[in-house]
């Protein structure tokens, strides 16, 4: 008897949230937010209309999701080139955290273009309460740290490294989601190249 079984997959609740974000970024990048439908999303995760709703109550709820997200990928990244200070060179530190930056926000080029158009991206310039507002508080704290004991090592020097920690951060990630919002090309190398050598000029003792 030859018997043609299929077994049914069954995904955690956790992994499916996630296929619909991911499906939901494709295709509000591909429509934009407000042309987009829950029926689109779902068709484009490829479950069923009534499973977006076993975890989203809207799709404004499901946009909420994804600004989650980034934050915490944001901040557990940051977090991660944060421990790693004093415990290496401190030039070769710089220049890993820097490319290591700017590969993250280039790995994730399509979210940051969808949370930035038809205003869902106004948060990341909103107030000081806003999810966005105390993510970026948080990691403007781990650059002037990181810049306060590389002063006490003497290997940089500025008398300001709260504010100097700003410039950088938001001088590279602010150019990098002005090209992705635009649609510039951002070539990758050179990118770095001219982060490494802003920042060294702005520290070197």
């Amino acid at each position: 008897m030859n018997l043609d079984i299929r077994k049914r997959v069954t995904k955690s609740p956790d992994i499916r949230r996630q296929e619909l974000m991911d499906a939901a970024i494709r295709i509000f990048k591909d429509k934009g937010i407000s042309k987009t439908t829950v029926s689109d999303i779902t068709q484009t995760a490829g479950v069923a209309k009534g499973t977006f709703y076993l975890y989203f109550d809207s799709k404004d709820q499901l946009l909420g999701g994804l600004k989650e997200r980034l934050v915490d990928e944001i901040l557990e990244h940051a977090g991660e080139q944060y421990a790693r200070v004093g415990r290496e060179d401190w030039w070769a530190l710089v220049d890993s955290v820097l490319e290591s930056f700017v590969d993250f926000m280039l790995a994730r080029s399509d979210m940051v273009h969808v949370l930035m158009q038809e205003g869902a991206g106004h948060d990341f310039d909103a107030g000081a309460n806003d999810v966005f507002a105390q993510c970026e508080a948080k990691v403007d704290a781990m650059f002037a740290s990181g810049i306060q004991a590389g002063i006490e090592a003497g290997a940089f020097r500025t008398v300001d490294p709260e504010l100097i920690g700003k410039f950088f951060h938001h001088a590279i990630d602010g150019t990098l989601i002005h090209s992705i919002l635009y649609g510039e090309p951002i070539d990758r190398d050179r990118f770095v190249t001219a982060a490494k050598e802003l920042v060294r000029k702005a520290l070197a003792p």
